[in-house]
């Protein structure tokens, strides 16, 4: 069982590289396609973070309303401590660019987002293969569009081509971290992987609603407030299909 829950990270493992590609293609993004593809960024996080995880948290006991807010708190108190301000653009132009550590940060909120994720999936196969499979089919839906946001951040960031793919891969790899875990010792603490789901979603809202939208508004073209709601419509449809299927 172990083997086929691995197989089946190693496809998500690849959609991520996939969808880290296609942010790339361009060597030197232009002004509008940055800030587009920062819209759609902050669209879907949000998507992730309002349609998914803070509902899952909730429903999971009643301290994870404070995980969601210490995940919000945490990249506000860097800002504030490190005088990194994500929000502010450098030298105070107004050009959709983020500073090296918004990538970081949102690297670090990707990866536990799919480090639990890999949880769900290796739960759910020793919970039998047809749990585990449809874990899996939710899991690789979201994978591309996952793999694309993050790359398409780690470029505004100013971060390399190989960078931002490598990126996308780090997603695929702690995946497969997550799902040989519950195997490993057969047993995870549901309170600390709920915690870890709830802070993660703190953090997405920030990202989302506080550095990502308002940055994307740089592009000044209606077309890229189109695209924010355009990454609410992927992540819903995604959710859709799995349920209708």
């Amino acid at each position: 069982m172990l083997a086929l829950a691995l197989a089946l990270g190693v496809v998500t493992a690849i959609a991520n590289v996939v969808g880290s590609s296609l942010a790339v293609l361009q060597r030197q993004p232009s002004r509008s396609f940055t800030a587009g593809t920062l819209g759609f960024s902050g669209g879907f996080i949000l998507a992730v973070a309002l349609l998914e995880m803070v509902p899952a948290s909730l429903e999971r006991g009643p301290a994870m309303p404070f995980f969601i807010a210490v995940g919000y708190l945490v990249v506000f108190l860097i800002e504030q401590f490190l005088d990194v301000h994500l929000h502010r653009l450098p030298g105070g132009e107004k050009s959709p660019a983020l500073p090296a550590a918004a990538g970081l940060t949102s690297l670090i909120a990707f990866n536990v987002h799919d480090f639990v994720d890999g949880l769900a999936m290796g739960a759910g196969m020793l919970g039998g293969a047809e749990l585990g499979l449809i874990v899996f089919i939710a899991v690789l839906l979201h994978e591309i569009p996952a793999g694309f946001v993050i790359a398409a951040i780690m470029r505004g960031a100013g971060w390399g081509r190989l960078a931002a793919v490598g990126a996308g891969a780090s997603l695929g790899g702690v995946t497969l971290i997550g799902i040989s875990l519950p195997f490993l010792v057969q047993e995870i603490s549901p309170f600390h992987t709920d915690a870890l789901l709830s802070i993660a979603a703190g953090t997405f809202i920030y990202l989302g609603a506080t550095l990502l939208v308002p940055l994307s508004e740089a592009g000044n073209s209606r077309w890229i407030t189109l695209l924010v709601v355009l990454g609410f419509v992927a992540f819903f449809a995604a959710n859709w299909m799995i349920k209708s299927s």
